[in-house]
């Protein structure tokens, strides 16, 4: 007898491991797992199927540090902008204002200046061609109020012979003419208008031709 028949010390006959490796039952049933192959156990295997989705590398916490501070950096850029933006609005707004100021006190000064200058014409105007010291100092002064308005921007409203025009003169009073030519005309200035650029500082008043009727 071989040792593989032999029995053991107790008397009993050994036991022989079998692996069914049959593809069909008797019924005719194919065996689940029958054609895969047995692991060195002897047992079978399942099959695991690849996954489908792909794997995303790690990300690397250098980049994501690097994405955070460039965010960071354009919004600070357009915040810079913007306040620069503002501050050129702020300067022209400023400068605006100060030119509003600087206008508004120079029209005040020449309209100080410019009463004492009419003050001084009607002065002139009675004396009419008189001479004399007293005369020509009151000439000198006059000049030379007539210079300072000049220096303060305000220049005279140039109305005699000129068509009526109510936004730089007051009609005081209407004249009768003959001539077509004068009718609604500016025929004579009884008090001198000023402007300082495009702002009229006072309006001219004068006397305005009206053709009389025949």
């Amino acid at each position: 007898m071989s040792d593989e028949q032999r029995p053991d010390g107790n008397g009993a006959e050994p036991q022989v491991k079998v692996h069914d490796r049959r593809r069909f039952t008797p019924e005719g049933e194919a065996v689940p797992g029958a054609d895969e192959p047995l692991e060195s156990g002897g047992e079978p295997t399942a099959e695991v199927a690849p996954s489908d989705v792909p794997v995303s590398p790690p990300t690397d916490p250098r980049d994501v540090t690097i994405g955070e501070q460039a965010a960071r950096i354009d919004e600070l850029t357009r915040a810079l902008a913007a306040l620069i933006e503002d501050g050129k609005a702020a300067r022209v707004r400023l400068e605006r204002e100060k030119n509003r100021v600087l206008e508004a006190e120079r029209a005040r000064v020449a309209q100080a200046l410019l009463e004492a200058v009419d003050s001084l014409e009607r002065v002139l105007g009675a004396v009419g061609e008189a001479v004399g010291p007293l005369v020509d100092g009151v000439r000198l002064t006059l000049n030379s109020l007539v210079q300072k308005v000049s220096e303060l921007g305000a220049v005279r409203i140039v109305v005699l012979g000129e068509p009526f025009d109510p936004r730089l003169a007051e009609a005081v009073d209407l004249v009768p003419v003959s001539e077509p030519n004068k009718n609604d005309v500016v025929v004579e200035e009884v008090r001198a208008g000023y402007r300082i650029g495009d702002r009229v500082l006072r309006p001219a008043r004068v006397r305005v031709g009206r053709l009389a009727q025949a």
